[in-house]
């Protein structure tokens, strides 16, 4: 069994406030969790409105699955209009 860990920096370009950044961010979230059921927090829970880090994290049966998993969620992440994301560390133990 192998555990994958993922924190991901995330810009929301189009945040003029916190409650959109909430909103965009709860959105993220659910979606994630729903799709890929895996679990998932936001860690940087600063003032800033425009930037944001998730956590997340995954079990599976082999390295290969954990990493394949991670990787349609950046991928996932990626093709969402509303972010950009501007640093990721990944790590399978």
């Amino acid at each position: 069994m192998r555990v994958g860990v993922c924190q991901i920096e995330i810009f929301i370009d189009h945040s003029f406030s916190l409650k959109d950044k909430r909103r965009v961010v709860n959105s993220i979230k659910n979606r994630i969790k729903n799709r890929f059921n895996v679990s998932i927090i936001e860690t940087g829970t600063g003032t800033n409105r425009k930037k944001t880090t998730i956590g997340l994290s995954c079990v599976g049966i082999d390295e290969n699955s954990v990493r394949n998993l991670l990787n349609q969620i950046v991928s996932f992440l990626e093709e969402d209009d509303r972010l950009e994301i501007t640093d990721l560390s990944a790590e399978i133990y």
